[in-house]
């Protein structure tokens, strides 16, 4: 029967396990010196090797003649727990977690171990034992018989009683590099003599996310599909992923403002097959590889993995003009991941994230308006003697039209007020108030009061909001001033 390539490749040894170095290193000293431990917990996500390292580390502390700190695999202890025993015990606590099974645990750590110096015990998913479990355990994790070593992994942490996390040693498992997930990938694929390029292999580490049983899995489905050799357009294909230069297309589109080519271009993505999950979070690593490419042009190729002809397109497509609506993208895209996971209607959901993209303004323009508002203001202020001896009707014109140009920023030249206030909410990523701010009138200050004024009841009612008003009073308080929403008609 065909083994599938995590279980086939799951680390023998130390030696073998990718990404954990300081992980490893640290279990390596302490068998050297024999310092073992009681109780270890081993977090961190799905595919780094918690489970793996447990069991490497539960053959090592047994091993009569451990090598490099992993076990030797040739004496008598090693052949004896290489196959069915009972001193390394793999419990499931998703499916033994009731306080019932914790008590059959008690009852059997009381007997030595049969072959090997210590009792292993690896509860796997330990954040499903029910809150009696946890209690129940809690005296045999202080204080277990000396020959007994417990080692706890789990994926949610965070789940895990105080009192649990206080009485292990922890060890949390970082997720592994592309380049690592590369590495591993090519070294089995020349194992088993699997022609590939470049661009195959990216795409197959890039689909594990840091995870390597993830990755293995992928490349378990291209392999299947491609046979013996892996092209990137296959693996395309198997994997759901949208091709370079439909991102492209798409990234374009979105940054030029164009609604109606970004919506068409969007359409026929998705009408290939493409998941709107996926697409998203495609589009989101595009986006930021456009953002190193603006950000850190000389090092950017080091982080984004294409070819150096298209690279040299990404970097004409990343302009400084569109480093705002680069990071709207990002934000506005990653914001509707959870519910893209979950929407009974996952297309409409990242349509309504990329028109929101397409129609926000950015600060940019906004700081633009305001500037050109000020302009204007100037203007009118500087009404010449020869305008004001003009005959009264023409002077009324003159009046009447800079009235027409803006009402804002009157107040603001007088006292910058406005201007500050865009700067500061947009430092705190306010954006809604932001624009809100938009419909002003006037800003008056009177007797330490900044009298805001409106002429639209619902951008009052909105600005009332508690988030909103908190934003408002502490930048009016740093000031010493109060502020007041008035409502004109």
């Amino acid at each position: 029967m065909y083994l599938a390539l995590y279980r086939k490749y799951r680390p023998q040894v130390f030696d073998e396990v990718i990404g954990q170095d300081k992980i490893v290193q640290t279990l390596k000293n302490q068998i050297k010196s024999g310092k073992i431990g009681h109780a270890y917990l081993f977090c961190g996500s799905r595919g780094t090797g918690k489970t793996s390292t447990a069991k490497i580390f539960a053959r090592a502390i047994n091993c009569a003649n451990p090598k490099n700190g992993s076990a030797c695999g040739s004496c008598e202890v090693c052949k004896a727990l290489s196959g069915e025993n009972v001193d390394i015990v793999e419990i499931d606590a998703a499916s033994n977690n009731g306080v019932d099974q914790i008590r059959d645990l008690k009852e059997q750590v009381k007997y030595p171990p049969i072959n090997g110096q210590y009792k292993v015990y690896i509860i796997d998913e330990v954040h499903m034992l029910s809150v009696n479990a946890f209690n129940a355990l809690l005296k045999t994790l202080e204080e277990p018989p000396k020959f007994v070593v417990f080692i706890l992994a789990t994926t949610e942490v965070h789940k895990l009683p105080q009192t649990i996390l206080s009485r292990c040693m922890r060890f949390d498992f970082d997720l592994v590099s592309l380049d690592e997930l590369k590495t591993l990938l090519k070294k089995i694929c020349d194992e088993n003599k699997i022609t590939y390029d470049e661009l195959s292999l990216n795409l197959i580490a890039r689909a594990g996310e840091g995870s390597v049983r993830d990755m293995l899995s992928a490349a378990d489905r291209c392999i299947a599909f491609c046979g013996d050799n892996l092209k990137s357009d296959e693996v395309v294909k198997v994997l759901g992923v949208a091709s370079r230069e439909v991102l492209f297309d798409i990234a374009e589109n979105i940054l030029s403002g164009d609604m109606g080519k970004t919506l068409t271009s969007l359409d026929d993505a998705l009408s290939s097959g493409k998941s709107p999950l996926v697409l998203s979070k495609d589009l989101v690593s595009y986006f930021r590889d456009l953002l190193f490419c603006l950000t850190v042009p000389e090092k950017a190729q080091n982080y984004v993995v294409v070819s150096n002809d298209f690279f040299k397109k990404m970097k004409e497509q990343a302009t400084s003009e569109r480093y705002d609506k680069i990071l709207s993208a990002i934000y506005n895209l990653s914001e509707v991941e959870a519910e893209l996971r979950y929407s009974i209607s996952p297309r409409i959901v990242l349509e309504t994230a990329i028109i929101k993209t397409l129609s926000g303004q950015s600060l940019n323009d906004r700081v633009a308006k305001l500037e050109k508002n000020a302009q204007n203001v100037l203007k009118l202020t500087q009404v010449t003697t020869e305008n004001i001896q003009k005959p009264q009707n023409e002077v009324k014109e003159v009046v009447k039209t800079a009235e027409k140009v803006t009402e804002i920023p009157k107040n603001q030249s007088k006292s910058g007020i406005l201007g500050e206030l865009i700067d500061y909410l947009s430092k705190n990523c306010a954006f809604s108030l932001v624009a809100a701010l938009d419909q002003v009138k006037s800003i008056e200050i009177n007797d330490k009061v900044a009298e805001i004024v409106f002429d639209d009841e619902v951008t009052i009612e909105m600005i009332k909001e508690g988030r909103n008003k908190t934003y408002l009073d502490k930048f009016f308080t740093e000031k010493g001033l109060t502020f007041k929403l008035v409502l004109v008609r």
